[in-house]
Order: structure tokens, then sequence, then C-alpha cells
């Protein structure tokens, strides 16, 4: 089971960046025997039937951001460059991947993300597998500001942010936590980057909200993944860029394979 830590927060006037609680074990891998132990499992957000939290403001009334397709191909590029970089062997510290997957967005995940944010509070739940992704994973991340620092928080701005905040984490990694994920991991947190790294990580959804609280400005954004990293398992296989690949490499990045590489999950 996977145990959490409460973080205590303190909300000052200038822009806050709150990454999601980070598990004990190694923050958020399934064990390899209860890998499917969250099919089915009911929280807070899966019981509220897609209405708002009662934690969330009553006024001004919380609303979910349009994801556009502007915005859906923002978040999956940002997620296939990193990824494309990383297997390439261009990421310090890494080496490159054997069968690094190509991600496209996914409406089932995104559709689970919005249960989330709808929460208005930062929190993970076990509620984001779906019928074809049955060990998903779950990135959140949660931004705060003043009405001064208004024009420049976008939604692109801030989900930029989030994705990179997530991926900044590789630099509390290593190769040994790519060839076999850890339980208790006692650095700082790798969980946001190595979901993000997954080999088979073929699917993202993502859904966002904005509310106000305490005089700020909220911004909470929760990606879902087709998979998360399994204990003891490689985040990826280190080898040749695109050995392993069936049906070649992608023709705009050419780190990972085809999107139609077929991966068994």
């Amino acid at each position: 089971m996977l145990r959490f830590v409460i973080l205590c927060l303190t909300l000052t006037s200038v822009l806050v960046n709150i990454q999601d609680v980070g598990a004990v074990d190694a923050g958020g891998a399934l064990d390899a025997v209860n890998n499917l132990a969250a099919v089915g499992a009911v929280t807070s957000p899966c019981q509220n039937g897609g209405a708002w939290s009662s934690t969330c403001p009553a006024l001004p009334k919380p609303y979910l951001i349009d994801m556009n397709l502007s915005l859906r191909n923002f978040v999956v590029a940002a997620h296939n460059a990193r990824r494309n970089r990383l297997a390439l062997g261009e990421l310090p510290g890494y080496g490159p991947a054997r069968r690094m997957a190509f991600m496209r967005w996914d409406a089932d995940l995104a559709s689970r993300a919005e249960l989330n944010v709808k929460q208005c509070q930062r929190l993970r739940d076990n509620c984001h597998n779906t019928a074809r992704f049955r060990n998903s994973g779950q990135n959140i991340a949660y931004f705060a500001y003043n009405e001064a620092q208004t024009g420049v928080r976008t939604d692109q701005y801030l989900l930029r942010q989030a994705v990179s905040n997530w991926w900044i984490e590789y630099e509390n990694a290593n190769m040994a936590v790519i060839n076999s994920y850890p339980t208790n991991w006692a650095g700082s947190s790798i969980d946001r980057f190595a979901v993000m790294a997954q080999q088979q990580q073929i699917a993202v959804g993502c859904a966002a909200s904005r509310f106000v609280k305490n005089n700020l400005k909220h911004f909470l954004v929760t990606c879902n993944y087709a998979v998360d990293n399994v204990v003891g398992k490689p985040v990826y296989v280190n080898g040749p860029v695109g050995a392993d690949c069936q049906t070649g490499m992608n023709i705009n990045y050419p780190g990972l394979c085809k999107i139609t590489e077929n991966y068994n999950i």
C-alpha cells in the first residue's frame, strides 16, 4: 500500500509551485505482485459523480480549462520531445533506450484527470485506471499566484511549467533507477520523471482547473499516464537507440519508435 506524506503549505504573494506528494516507496510505483491493486478502487473523486468537491470555493466558481486541440498537442509534444532526448542518450547521466514509445493523447485518461482537478486540492487518487490502461500513472502540479502575476500565467505557460518541473527530477535519479525501479527510495523525489520516462508510455491525458482561494488564484493540473513503473522492473531498457523497435523509428522523433509500435500493456 502506498504511504503518502503530508506537506504543510504556506502560500505567499509570489508564485508558488507545489508538486504532488511523493510516496515513500519510490513515489508511486506498484509492487510487481500488486500492480493491479488500484483497479476498481474508490476514492472521493470517484464517489463525487463528476461534481466539484465541497472543498472548492463557492464563489467565484471554479472552472475546468478547455483542453483544446492546441493544448493537447502542446502537452503531447512536451512529453515526446523530452522522451526523445532521453532515448537518444542526450540527457546528462542517462544512456540511450532500445524501445522508447511515442506518446499520444487519450481521452479516457483525460476524463479521469478531470475528476481529480475537481477536488481543488493536490491529492493523488486511485481511480485513474481505465478499461484499457489498468496500471496507470499520475502526475499532479499546483500553482498559486497573486493578481499582479495573472498576465503571464496563461494555460500553456503553466502546463509548460508543470511538465518541466516533473521532468527536472531526472537530476535526482540515475541509471540504477532506470535499470531497476527501486522501493523505499531515500533520496529526493524521482517518480514524476520516471513515469514520463517509462519506455511503454504510449498515452497521456490531462485536465486542469482554475479557482480562487485565500485571495490567490490557483491552477491545478493532473496528467494520467497509460502505465506506471513497477518495482524491480526497468523504466526503460538501455542499449542502441531503437534497436528493439519492431516498426522502425518515428520520423519526427528519431529516438522514439513509430506510432504503430505495439506494446503489451
